[in-house]
């Protein structure tokens, strides 16, 4: 047992030392529509390329404020990029998200008459861990400058939702 942990470490190190030597880094901004929000997001991502097929993005959506609710999340995916032609690559993603959802309530209608020490209006939020699984296209620009476009249903107890997202990004 000793000898098979040892044996994952070190391949583990090697892995991860090749990562650092090889690959691209960029950043860049998207424009989201979430179905369960049914609002417009924006957001910030950053990517790095572990190899020439295996990218990583880190990204962060705000959802707008929309009938007095808003959301925003954190996502953590992979993608393994095919590339299609010279300049265009198809991927799929799969990844985790952590989302934030938050609303307000107004109850003094339905309150009317009623006696009591509760309030009857304020805001409340929920925060919830899920998974993302989807698929996305880009396209290079310039060697420096890509756009992209991509779909993903995002798992989350009691707001499952699919994100649609168009974006761009700089590479280092």
């Amino acid at each position: 047992m000793k000898k098979l942990f040892l044996t994952l470490a070190v391949a583990l190190i090697c892995v991860c030392a090749q990562a650092q030597v090889k690959g691209d880094v960029g950043v860049g901004l998207n424009l989201s529509y979430g179905t369960e929000i049914s609002n417009i997001g924006i957001g910030v991502k950053g990517q790095y390329n572990f190899t020439d097929a295996i990218r990583g993005e880190v990204s962060f959506d705000y959802f707008l404020k929309k009938d007095g609710n808003k959301m925003w999340d954190v996502n953590v995916n992979a993608h393994y990029l095919f590339s299609v032609a010279e300049k265009f690559k198809v991927y799929p993603l799969v990844g985790l998200t952590y989302a934030n959802c938050s609303w307000d309530y107004d109850l003094s209608d339905l309150m009317q008459g009623y006696e009591g020490d509760e309030e009857t209006s304020g805001s409340s939020s929920e925060g919830r861990f899920g998974v993302n699984l989807g698929a996305g296209a880009s396209y290079d620009i310039t060697s420096k400058i890509a756009i992209n476009f991509e779909i993903k249903y995002q798992i989350i107890s009691n707001y499952n939702q699919v994100v649609f997202g168009i974006g761009a990004a700089y590479r280092f």
